[in-house]
C-alpha cells in the first residue's frame, strides 16, 4: 500500500522542480548570434601627411564623407571630389540595423573572415594599404594614395565574407582584384560612389 503523504510529496517536489527550471530558462536566455544586418555604412577620406611609409595627422585636414543608406545605396547624385597627390586615410564606419554605432568592429573581430576590396578606378590613379589594427588587413581602416588625375568613376567598395581557410590566398597586392569573387564567400557589403580626382585643391569637394 502506497503512502498517501509520501505521494503528496514526490508531486510538490516535482512541481517545485518545474517550476524551478522554467524560472531559469526565463531569467537566463541563450546570447543573441551576431546576423552582421548593417543598417548603413559609411565611407570617411580624411587628408593626412604621407612620410615615406606613415601617415602624420594634419591639424585642419580636407575630409571627404559618404553614407550609404541599407540597400548600398549613396545620396541621390552625390559625387566626391579627392586631390592628385594626396593620401588619405579611409575608414569605413557602420552602423548595425536598429541604428547602434561600432558594427564594424565585428569584421574586425571575425577579420580571419572578412577582406574588403576598393575597385574601379582607372589604372594608376589610386594606391591602398590596409592598416587595420593589429595588422589584421581587413580594410575597415587604411590609407588610399591619389597618384594622379582622372575623369570620374565608379568607385566599388566591396566587403566580402569569405569561406573558411580562404583568407590565406589574399594578399595586401590583392585590394583591388578585379577577380576577387575569386575567393570564396559572400559580400556583406557592395557600395558604390562617383569620384573625381583633380589636380591640385578643388573647393566643392562633396556636392549632390
Amino acid at each position: 500500500m502506497k503512502h498517501p503523504f509520501k505521494s503528496l510529496f514526490v508531486l510538490l517536489l516535482s512541481t517545485g522542480f518545474l517550476a524551478f527550471t522554467s524560472s531559469c530558462s526565463k531569467d537566463d536566455p541563450e546570447p543573441e548570434v551576431p546576423q552582421e544586418e548593417i543598417g548603413s555604412a559609411t565611407l570617411t577620406f580624411t587628408e593626412v601627411e604621407w612620410h615615406d611609409d606613415h601617415a602624420h595627422d594634419l591639424e585642419d585636414p580636407e575630409i571627404v564623407e559618404v553614407t550609404f543608406d541599407e540597400d548600398g545605396l549613396p545620396p541621390v547624385g552625390v559625387h566626391l571630389h579627392l586631390d592628385a597627390g594626396k593620401t588619405y586615410r579611409l575608414t569605413l564606419s557602420a552602423t548595425d540595423f536598429v541604428g547602434r554605432e561600432g558594427a564594424e568592429q565585428e569584421f574586425l573581430d571575425d577579420s580571419d573572415i572578412h577582406q574588403i576590396f576598393f575597385l574601379g578606378a582607372p589604372e594608376g590613379v589610386l594606391d591602398y594599404q590596409y592598416a587595420d589594427a593589429d595588422n589584421k588587413q581587413v580594410g575597415v581602416t587604411g590609407y588610399l594614395h591619389v597618384l594622379k588625375p582622372s575623369d570620374s568613376f565608379t568607385f566599388n567598395v566591396v566587403l566580402r565574407h569569405l569561406n573558411e581557410g580562404v583568407k590565406a590566398n589574399i594578399t595586401p597586392d590583392d585590394w583591388n582584384n578585379p577577380n576577387y569573387t575569386q575567393f570564396s564567400g559572400v559580400n556583406d557589403l557592395d557600395l558604390n560612389v562617383e569620384i573625381h580626382v583633380v589636380d591640385g585643391d578643388h573647393d566643392d569637394h562633396d556636392h549632390e
